[in-house]
């Protein structure tokens, strides 16, 4: 049981860590959109659907520069 404990906050801890890394590099778009890309790495799916939602929430998801395809 306390290994699932130590799960969970881990988990919360990564979600929170994008959540504050994002809000700090907010005024660069380049570098959010880095950050952005490493978190959907990290993070599993359904910290990935809360994530969006604080992005949607606090109007980040406009810092948001769509992919290109070639």
């Amino acid at each position: 049981m306390q290994f699932y404990q130590n799960t969970a906050s881990m988990e919360t801890s990564f979600l929170e860590y994008y959540k504050l890394i994002l809000a700090k590099v907010s005024f660069d778009n380049a570098l959010f959109n880095k950050e952005y890309n490493k978190a959907l790495k990290q993070l599993k799916a359904h910290e990935t659907e809360k994530f969006h939602q604080w992005l949607e929430s606090t109007g980040y998801i406009h810092n948001l520069q769509p992919k290109t395809s070639l």
